[in-house]
Protein backbone atom coordinates (compact mmCIF):
# COMPACT_ATOMS: atom_id res chain seq x y z
CA UNK A 1 0.00 0.00 0.00
CA UNK A 2 1.14 3.56 -0.72
CA UNK A 3 0.45 6.47 0.69
CA UNK A 4 -2.00 7.87 -2.46
CA UNK A 5 -4.42 4.74 -1.80
CA UNK A 6 -4.94 5.00 1.98
CA UNK A 7 -8.09 5.28 3.18
CA UNK A 8 -8.79 6.71 6.57
CA UNK A 9 -11.23 6.86 9.07
CA UNK A 10 -11.01 9.96 12.07
CA UNK A 11 -13.07 9.17 14.96
CA UNK A 12 -13.81 12.16 17.25
CA UNK A 13 -15.13 13.84 20.24
CA UNK A 14 -16.56 16.53 18.33
CA UNK A 15 -18.07 17.58 14.92
CA UNK A 16 -14.71 18.91 13.59
CA UNK A 17 -16.49 21.48 10.96
CA UNK A 18 -16.60 24.19 11.25
CA UNK A 19 -13.30 24.07 13.44
CA UNK A 20 -14.06 26.04 16.01
CA UNK A 21 -11.60 25.86 19.36
CA UNK A 22 -8.20 23.86 19.40
CA UNK A 23 -9.16 20.31 19.22
CA UNK A 24 -11.06 20.89 16.08
CA UNK A 25 -8.68 22.79 14.64
CA UNK A 26 -6.18 19.98 14.93
CA UNK A 27 -8.53 17.72 14.14
CA UNK A 28 -9.99 19.31 10.66
CA UNK A 29 -6.10 20.45 9.90
CA UNK A 30 -5.69 16.21 10.10
CA UNK A 31 -8.80 14.68 8.19
CA UNK A 32 -7.74 17.99 5.21
CA UNK A 33 -3.95 16.34 5.09
CA UNK A 34 -5.26 13.15 5.13
CA UNK A 35 -7.37 13.54 1.95
CA UNK A 36 -4.27 13.91 -0.12
CA UNK A 37 -4.10 10.25 0.92
CA UNK A 38 -6.93 9.12 -0.11
CA UNK A 39 -11.12 9.06 1.21
CA UNK A 40 -11.41 10.16 4.32
CA UNK A 41 -14.77 9.18 6.98
CA UNK A 42 -15.55 10.46 9.91
CA UNK A 43 -17.55 9.03 13.18
CA UNK A 44 -18.03 11.61 15.44
CA UNK A 45 -19.89 11.23 18.70
CA UNK A 46 -21.14 14.06 20.92
CA UNK A 47 -24.13 14.88 23.44
CA UNK A 48 -26.07 16.73 20.60
CA UNK A 49 -26.41 16.74 16.82
CA UNK A 50 -25.46 19.15 14.44
CA UNK A 51 -27.71 21.34 12.22
CA UNK A 52 -25.26 20.43 8.99
CA UNK A 53 -24.91 17.20 7.41
CA UNK A 54 -21.96 18.38 5.27
CA UNK A 55 -18.28 17.84 6.33
CA UNK A 56 -16.18 19.75 3.00
CA UNK A 57 -14.13 16.60 1.07
CA UNK A 58 -15.50 13.71 3.34
CA UNK A 59 -16.61 10.89 1.48
CA UNK A 60 -18.25 8.93 4.51
CA UNK A 61 -19.74 10.77 8.16
CA UNK A 62 -21.65 9.08 10.44
CA UNK A 63 -22.67 11.08 13.62
CA UNK A 64 -24.38 9.35 16.75
CA UNK A 65 -25.70 11.61 19.47
CA UNK A 66 -24.97 10.08 22.64
CA UNK A 67 -26.92 11.54 24.71
CA UNK A 68 -30.36 10.30 23.40
CA UNK A 69 -29.05 6.95 23.14
CA UNK A 70 -28.07 6.00 26.53
CA UNK A 71 -30.13 3.34 28.16
CA UNK A 72 -31.49 3.87 31.61
CA UNK A 73 -28.59 1.14 32.42
CA UNK A 74 -26.00 2.80 30.73
CA UNK A 75 -25.93 5.97 32.74
CA UNK A 76 -26.46 4.34 36.02
CA UNK A 77 -22.85 2.36 34.72
CA UNK A 78 -21.79 5.69 34.15
CA UNK A 79 -22.43 7.13 37.64
CA UNK A 80 -20.61 3.94 39.19
CA UNK A 81 -17.61 3.99 36.69
CA UNK A 82 -15.01 4.20 39.89
CA UNK A 83 -15.58 0.36 40.28
CA UNK A 84 -13.86 0.53 36.98
CA UNK A 85 -10.15 1.13 36.44
CA UNK A 86 -10.60 2.11 33.33
CA UNK A 87 -13.90 4.00 33.19
CA UNK A 88 -13.89 7.91 33.86
CA UNK A 89 -16.17 10.09 33.56
CA UNK A 90 -14.88 12.11 30.84
CA UNK A 91 -14.59 8.97 29.00
CA UNK A 92 -17.93 7.71 29.67
CA UNK A 93 -19.54 11.48 27.85
CA UNK A 94 -18.82 10.54 24.60
CA UNK A 95 -20.14 6.68 24.68
CA UNK A 96 -22.99 4.77 24.59
CA UNK A 97 -23.38 0.95 23.33
CA UNK A 98 -25.69 2.03 20.16
CA UNK A 99 -22.99 4.66 19.02
CA UNK A 100 -20.44 1.48 19.56
CA UNK A 101 -22.49 -0.50 17.40
CA UNK A 102 -22.90 2.08 14.48
CA UNK A 103 -19.26 2.60 14.69
CA UNK A 104 -18.89 -1.00 13.71
CA UNK A 105 -21.20 -0.76 10.68
CA UNK A 106 -19.40 2.02 9.87
CA UNK A 107 -16.51 0.39 10.14
CA UNK A 108 -17.80 -2.68 8.14
CA UNK A 109 -18.69 -0.48 5.29
CA UNK A 110 -15.99 1.80 5.07
CA UNK A 111 -13.26 -0.74 5.64
CA UNK A 112 -10.28 2.20 6.37
CA UNK A 113 -7.07 0.93 5.70
CA UNK A 114 -6.05 3.54 9.45
CA UNK A 115 -8.19 4.61 12.15
CA UNK A 116 -7.15 7.79 13.69
CA UNK A 117 -8.83 8.03 17.11
CA UNK A 118 -8.92 12.20 18.01
CA UNK A 119 -8.43 12.30 22.23
CA UNK A 120 -8.04 9.73 25.10
CA UNK A 121 -11.65 10.78 26.07
CA UNK A 122 -12.25 7.91 22.93
CA UNK A 123 -11.25 5.31 24.63
CA UNK A 124 -14.06 2.79 25.22
CA UNK A 125 -15.18 3.16 21.01
CA UNK A 126 -11.19 1.31 20.58
CA UNK A 127 -12.41 -2.32 21.23
CA UNK A 128 -14.59 -1.82 18.41
CA UNK A 129 -12.12 -0.80 16.24
CA UNK A 130 -9.77 -3.61 17.48
CA UNK A 131 -12.13 -6.03 15.86
CA UNK A 132 -11.20 -4.44 12.45
CA UNK A 133 -7.98 -4.95 9.88
CA UNK A 134 -6.80 -1.38 10.31
CA UNK A 135 -4.16 0.45 11.86
CA UNK A 136 -5.37 2.37 14.97
CA UNK A 137 -3.43 6.10 15.32
CA UNK A 138 -4.02 7.65 18.85
CA UNK A 139 -3.67 11.58 18.56
CA UNK A 140 -2.96 12.58 21.67
CA UNK A 141 -3.84 15.90 21.41
CA UNK A 142 -3.15 16.45 25.25
CA UNK A 143 -0.59 14.21 27.79
CA UNK A 144 -4.08 14.19 29.94
CA UNK A 145 -3.03 13.04 33.11
CA UNK A 146 -0.25 15.56 33.19
CA UNK A 147 -3.27 18.79 32.65
CA UNK A 148 -5.21 16.86 35.11
CA UNK A 149 -2.47 17.16 37.69
CA UNK A 150 -2.15 20.58 36.78
CA UNK A 151 -5.54 21.29 36.94
CA UNK A 152 -6.36 19.61 40.33
CA UNK A 153 -3.44 19.81 42.05
CA UNK A 154 -4.26 22.78 44.35
CA UNK A 155 -8.52 20.95 44.90
CA UNK A 156 -9.57 21.96 48.72
CA UNK A 157 -11.35 19.54 50.76
CA UNK A 158 -11.09 16.05 50.89
CA UNK A 159 -13.98 14.53 49.75
CA UNK A 160 -12.84 16.67 46.27
CA UNK A 161 -9.42 15.45 46.52
CA UNK A 162 -10.13 11.92 46.65
CA UNK A 163 -12.66 12.00 43.59
CA UNK A 164 -9.62 13.97 41.59
CA UNK A 165 -6.87 11.72 42.75
CA UNK A 166 -9.06 8.22 41.69
CA UNK A 167 -9.89 10.36 38.60
CA UNK A 168 -6.57 10.71 38.02
CA UNK A 169 -5.45 7.21 38.45
CA UNK A 170 -8.34 5.33 36.18
CA UNK A 171 -7.13 8.42 33.38
CA UNK A 172 -3.46 7.27 33.90
CA UNK A 173 -4.77 3.30 33.36
CA UNK A 174 -7.00 4.44 30.69
CA UNK A 175 -4.29 6.64 28.92
CA UNK A 176 -1.29 4.26 29.42
CA UNK A 177 -3.32 1.11 27.54
CA UNK A 178 -4.43 3.48 24.81
CA UNK A 179 -0.88 4.44 24.15
CA UNK A 180 -0.01 0.74 24.45
CA UNK A 181 -2.52 -0.91 21.72
CA UNK A 182 -2.41 1.59 19.64
CA UNK A 183 -0.22 1.26 16.38
CA UNK A 184 1.59 4.76 16.70
CA UNK A 185 1.02 7.53 18.99
CA UNK A 186 0.75 11.06 17.80
CA UNK A 187 1.52 14.15 20.32
CA UNK A 188 1.84 17.44 19.47
CA UNK A 189 5.41 18.32 20.82
CA UNK A 190 8.49 17.42 21.91
CA UNK A 191 7.32 18.03 25.25
CA UNK A 192 4.60 15.87 25.16
CA UNK A 193 6.18 12.96 23.96
CA UNK A 194 9.01 13.24 26.52
CA UNK A 195 5.81 13.22 29.07
CA UNK A 196 4.39 9.70 27.61
CA UNK A 197 7.53 8.39 28.58
CA UNK A 198 7.60 9.89 31.47
CA UNK A 199 4.50 8.46 32.83
CA UNK A 200 4.34 5.57 30.82
CA UNK A 201 7.61 4.16 29.80
CA UNK A 202 7.67 2.34 26.06
CA UNK A 203 4.52 2.46 24.55
CA UNK A 204 3.76 2.30 20.71
CA UNK A 205 5.97 4.44 18.45
CA UNK A 206 5.12 8.15 19.03
CA UNK A 207 5.62 10.50 16.35
CA UNK A 208 5.78 14.32 16.74
CA UNK A 209 2.56 15.74 14.35
CA UNK A 210 2.50 19.76 15.57
CA UNK A 211 -0.88 21.59 15.89
CA UNK A 212 -0.75 23.43 12.42
CA UNK A 213 -3.11 25.92 10.84
CA UNK A 214 -4.10 26.68 6.99
CA UNK A 215 -2.06 29.59 6.77
CA UNK A 216 -3.74 31.10 3.83
CA UNK A 217 -6.76 31.48 5.71
CA UNK A 218 -5.51 34.21 7.28
CA UNK A 219 -4.24 35.99 4.08
CA UNK A 220 -7.34 38.37 4.07
CA UNK A 221 -5.94 40.07 7.45
CA UNK A 222 -2.95 40.87 5.57
CA UNK A 223 -4.29 42.26 2.89
CA UNK A 224 -7.05 44.22 4.45
CA UNK A 225 -9.93 42.30 3.11
CA UNK A 226 -10.93 40.89 6.57
CA UNK A 227 -12.06 44.10 8.58
CA UNK A 228 -12.09 44.31 12.30
CA UNK A 229 -15.05 43.33 14.07
CA UNK A 230 -17.65 46.50 13.73
CA UNK A 231 -17.30 48.79 16.41
CA UNK A 232 -13.53 47.64 16.85
CA UNK A 233 -11.97 49.74 13.95
CA UNK A 234 -9.73 51.87 16.18
CA UNK A 235 -7.19 48.43 16.49
CA UNK A 236 -4.70 50.77 18.39
CA UNK A 237 -5.17 49.68 21.62
CA UNK A 238 -7.11 46.21 21.64
CA UNK A 239 -6.16 43.11 23.65
CA UNK A 240 -7.40 40.00 21.93
CA UNK A 241 -7.55 36.77 24.34
CA UNK A 242 -8.98 33.70 21.70
CA UNK A 243 -10.17 30.19 22.89
CA UNK A 244 -13.01 28.02 24.37
CA UNK A 245 -13.56 30.08 27.79
CA UNK A 246 -15.13 27.19 29.60
CA UNK A 247 -12.43 25.37 29.00
CA UNK A 248 -10.51 25.32 32.69
CA UNK A 249 -6.71 26.45 32.08
CA UNK A 250 -8.37 29.70 29.77
CA UNK A 251 -11.08 30.36 32.55
CA UNK A 252 -7.85 30.54 35.41
CA UNK A 253 -5.83 32.62 32.14
CA UNK A 254 -9.32 34.96 31.66
CA UNK A 255 -9.94 35.52 35.34
CA UNK A 256 -6.29 36.80 35.83
CA UNK A 257 -6.98 39.20 32.97
CA UNK A 258 -9.93 40.52 33.86
CA UNK A 259 -8.59 40.85 37.94
CA UNK A 260 -5.05 41.73 37.19
CA UNK A 261 -4.20 42.44 34.01
CA UNK A 262 -6.74 44.17 32.81
CA UNK A 263 -6.66 46.51 35.24
CA UNK A 264 -3.38 47.85 35.10
CA UNK A 265 -3.75 48.36 31.08
CA UNK A 266 -6.41 50.20 31.75
CA UNK A 267 -4.92 52.76 33.95
CA UNK A 268 -1.62 53.08 31.54
CA UNK A 269 -4.06 53.20 28.34
CA UNK A 270 -7.25 54.24 29.38
CA UNK A 271 -8.60 53.63 25.53
CA UNK A 272 -7.46 50.16 26.11
CA UNK A 273 -10.19 47.26 25.38
CA UNK A 274 -10.24 43.69 26.25
CA UNK A 275 -11.52 41.37 23.77
CA UNK A 276 -12.46 37.87 25.15
CA UNK A 277 -13.53 35.83 21.92
CA UNK A 278 -14.94 32.15 22.64
CA UNK A 279 -17.43 30.24 23.18
CA UNK A 280 -19.12 29.25 26.49
CA UNK A 281 -18.20 32.35 28.48
CA UNK A 282 -18.63 32.18 32.34
CA UNK A 283 -20.59 33.81 34.00
CA UNK A 284 -17.69 35.42 35.48
CA UNK A 285 -16.57 37.24 32.54
CA UNK A 286 -19.82 38.21 31.54
CA UNK A 287 -20.52 39.76 34.84
CA UNK A 288 -17.29 41.58 34.34
CA UNK A 289 -18.38 42.78 30.80
CA UNK A 290 -21.57 44.42 32.28
CA UNK A 291 -19.74 46.38 34.86
CA UNK A 292 -17.24 47.13 32.52
CA UNK A 293 -17.85 48.19 28.82
CA UNK A 294 -14.35 47.72 27.46
CA UNK A 295 -14.55 44.53 28.25
CA UNK A 296 -16.25 42.74 25.23
CA UNK A 297 -17.25 38.94 25.46
CA UNK A 298 -18.26 37.91 22.62
CA UNK A 299 -19.14 33.99 22.71
CA UNK A 300 -19.04 31.96 19.90
CA UNK A 301 -18.22 33.59 16.89
CA UNK A 302 -18.61 32.17 13.18
CA UNK A 303 -15.31 33.52 12.45
CA UNK A 304 -12.52 34.75 14.64
CA UNK A 305 -10.51 36.61 11.63
CA UNK A 306 -12.41 39.83 12.02
CA UNK A 307 -10.95 40.00 15.31
CA UNK A 308 -7.80 38.83 15.07
CA UNK A 309 -7.79 41.98 12.26
CA UNK A 310 -8.99 44.17 15.33
CA UNK A 311 -6.50 43.52 17.77
CA UNK A 312 -2.84 45.05 18.21
CA UNK A 313 -2.04 42.45 20.61
CA UNK A 314 -2.88 38.89 22.05
CA UNK A 315 -2.59 37.90 25.45
CA UNK A 316 -1.74 34.25 26.58
CA UNK A 317 -1.37 34.36 30.61
CA UNK A 318 -1.50 30.68 30.86
CA UNK A 319 -0.86 29.10 33.90
CA UNK A 320 -1.45 25.45 32.73
CA UNK A 321 -2.13 23.37 29.07
CA UNK A 322 -1.12 20.72 27.43
CA UNK A 323 -0.45 20.28 23.98
CA UNK A 324 0.37 23.65 21.95
CA UNK A 325 -1.72 26.34 21.51
CA UNK A 326 -3.30 27.30 18.48
CA UNK A 327 -4.65 30.49 19.41
CA UNK A 328 -0.90 31.87 19.32
CA UNK A 329 -0.41 30.17 15.80
CA UNK A 330 -3.43 31.76 14.69
CA UNK A 331 -2.05 34.99 16.11
CA UNK A 332 1.40 34.46 14.01
CA UNK A 333 -0.78 33.70 10.80
CA UNK A 334 -2.48 36.77 11.14
CA UNK A 335 0.69 39.14 11.68
CA UNK A 336 -0.86 40.12 15.20
CA UNK A 337 2.24 40.05 18.04
CA UNK A 338 1.76 38.05 21.24
CA UNK A 339 2.71 38.32 24.83
CA UNK A 340 2.63 34.71 26.37
CA UNK A 341 3.45 32.98 29.22
CA UNK A 342 6.24 30.20 28.63
CA UNK A 343 3.26 28.08 29.58
CA UNK A 344 1.54 29.43 27.25
CA UNK A 345 3.99 29.23 24.55
CA UNK A 346 5.00 25.53 25.36
CA UNK A 347 5.58 23.53 22.49
CA UNK A 348 5.91 26.16 19.95
CA UNK A 349 9.84 27.05 18.66
CA UNK A 350 8.78 30.65 19.46
CA UNK A 351 12.15 32.44 20.94
CA UNK A 352 11.44 35.45 23.57
CA UNK A 353 12.61 38.66 21.79
CA UNK A 354 12.30 36.77 17.85
CA UNK A 355 8.58 35.80 17.91
CA UNK A 356 7.23 37.40 20.46
CA UNK A 357 7.43 38.67 24.02
CA UNK A 358 7.53 35.52 26.93
CA UNK A 359 6.46 37.24 30.17
CA UNK A 360 5.13 35.20 33.44
CA UNK A 361 4.25 37.75 36.29
CA UNK A 362 1.26 39.88 36.21
CA UNK A 363 4.08 42.78 36.28
CA UNK A 364 6.17 41.46 33.14
CA UNK A 365 2.95 40.92 30.83
CA UNK A 366 1.40 44.20 31.83
CA UNK A 367 4.96 45.51 30.67
CA UNK A 368 5.32 43.39 27.65
CA UNK A 369 1.79 44.86 26.22
CA UNK A 370 2.98 48.28 26.96
CA UNK A 371 6.32 47.62 25.32
CA UNK A 372 4.44 46.96 22.23
CA UNK A 373 1.75 49.58 22.22
CA UNK A 374 4.31 52.08 22.76
CA UNK A 375 6.46 50.96 20.31
CA UNK A 376 4.94 49.50 17.05
CA UNK A 377 8.20 48.66 15.00
CA UNK A 378 8.57 46.22 17.97
CA UNK A 379 5.13 44.55 16.99
CA UNK A 380 6.23 44.53 13.67
CA UNK A 381 9.38 43.14 14.09
CA UNK A 382 7.52 40.47 16.31
CA UNK A 383 4.77 39.54 13.96
CA UNK A 384 6.96 39.29 10.67
CA UNK A 385 9.40 36.74 12.35
CA UNK A 386 6.37 34.95 13.40
CA UNK A 387 4.84 34.26 10.23
CA UNK A 388 8.23 33.27 8.96
CA UNK A 389 8.21 30.76 11.59
CA UNK A 390 4.47 29.82 11.38
CA UNK A 391 4.94 29.44 7.51
CA UNK A 392 7.81 27.00 7.45
CA UNK A 393 7.25 24.89 10.79
CA UNK A 394 3.26 25.10 11.56
CA UNK A 395 1.20 25.28 7.78
CA UNK A 396 -0.76 22.57 7.02
CA UNK A 397 2.22 21.72 4.55
CA UNK A 398 4.88 21.48 6.96
CA UNK A 399 2.57 19.44 9.28
CA UNK A 400 1.59 17.22 6.01
CA UNK A 401 5.14 16.18 5.85
CA UNK A 402 5.54 14.84 9.35
CA UNK A 403 2.28 13.27 9.06
CA UNK A 404 3.06 11.43 5.49
CA UNK A 405 6.47 10.78 7.11
CA UNK A 406 4.83 8.72 10.13
CA UNK A 407 2.48 7.13 7.84
CA UNK A 408 4.86 5.58 5.33
CA UNK A 409 6.97 4.27 8.62
CA UNK A 410 3.05 2.85 9.98
CA UNK A 411 3.00 0.77 6.43
CA UNK A 412 6.13 -0.31 5.99
CA UNK A 413 5.87 -1.63 9.22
Amino acid sequence: MTTSSIRTLFITKEVPYPPVGGVNLRTWQNINIMMKFGPVGVFSASNWSPKSTFLPGVTLWKHANVAIQRSNWEKLENRLWWLHPRRHPDADWAYAKTAAEELNETLTQFQPDLVIIEEVWLYSYLSVVKRHKCHIIFDNINVEASLWQQRYSSTQGFKSQLKAKIQLEHLKSIESDFAKQASQVWVCSENDSNLITQYYGQVSPTHVVPNGINVAHYDSIHSGECKPEAGLEDTQRNLLFLGQLSYSPNTVAVELLINQIYPQLRELYPDSRLLLVGRNPTQFMQAAAKREPSIIVTGSVADVRPYLAAASVMVVPLLQGGGTRLKILEAFAAGCPVVSTAKGAEGIKARDGEHLLIRNEVEELVAGVSQIWSNPSLGEKLASSAYELVQAKYSWEAVGRKIELAVQKLLSE
